[in-house]
């Protein structure tokens, strides 16, 4: 089931963002890359919810599929994670997604697909 550009499909996607230092050089790439994507989902009407898990060593920063319903410009804005560098453990982080982003008490929907997506260093 493929969903482009201005549909409006409902979506919980949560992005997994490397930003160990083996990321380093690309890191402007994953946080613009997840800016692009977000603005062109249907964000404002509520059918897409976004969140955000950015990770090194351990879980750095993030954000929930509960926190900004309907505001594309504040996910937009919440994308932008400090930069540490350290080692890479992408384990955690989607333990940490698995274990905490996709539950309702964080805002995951039932019935709605869920869309984990990881950006780092081999996929940009």
């Amino acid at each position: 089931m493929a969903c482009h550009a201005g549909c409006s499909q409902q979506m919980d996607v949560v992005f997994v963002l490397d930003i160990s230092g083996s990321i380093q050089e690309k890191y402007d790439n994953a946080l613009m890359f997840a800016g692009n994507v977000s603005y062109g989902l249907d964000i404002d009407s509520g059918n897409v919810r976004v969140a955000a898990v950015a990770y090194s060593s351990t879980t750095l920063g993030q954000f929930y599929l509960r926190d900004y319903v309907n505001r594309r410009e504040a996910i937009i804005n919440a994308l932008r994670f400090y930069n540490p560098g350290g080692s890479t453990n992408t384990a955690t982080a989607l333990e940490q997604v698995r274990n905490t982003h996709l539950t309702a008490s964080y805002g995951a929907r039932s019935g709605v697909r869920k869309v984990p997506h990881s950006a780092s260093a081999t996929s940009l």
